[in-house]
């Protein structure tokens, strides 16, 4: 999946419709944020660059809304639930 960050690091992506229920849309963000992890971003945290590496467990992502394109507010996500 094809994705880029703002300067503060905010990602935005489509993960699905709203057609897709429940499971799908949590198997998308799952998706997502495993792809994350995996490639290690050489920045994080408000633009700033990593020191020397990773620490083993290091998570690069603090919190996940989720809304639709139309809607006037969103979702937070518990990501305890996509672990």
């Amino acid at each position: 999946s094809n994705y880029r960050t703002d300067k503060e690091g905010i990602v935005r992506i489509g993960i699905g419709r709203g057609s897709f229920g429940v499971d799908k849309l949590m198997d998308n963000m799952r998706e997502l944020m495993n792809e994350i992890q995996s490639i290690k971003p050489e920045s994080f945290g408000k633009g700033k660059k990593g020191k020397g590496g990773s620490a083993k467990g290091t998570k690069y992502y603090l919190k996940a809304h989720l809304s639709s394109t139309q809607s006037k507010g969103s979702v937070l996500v518990d990501l305890r639930t996509i672990d």
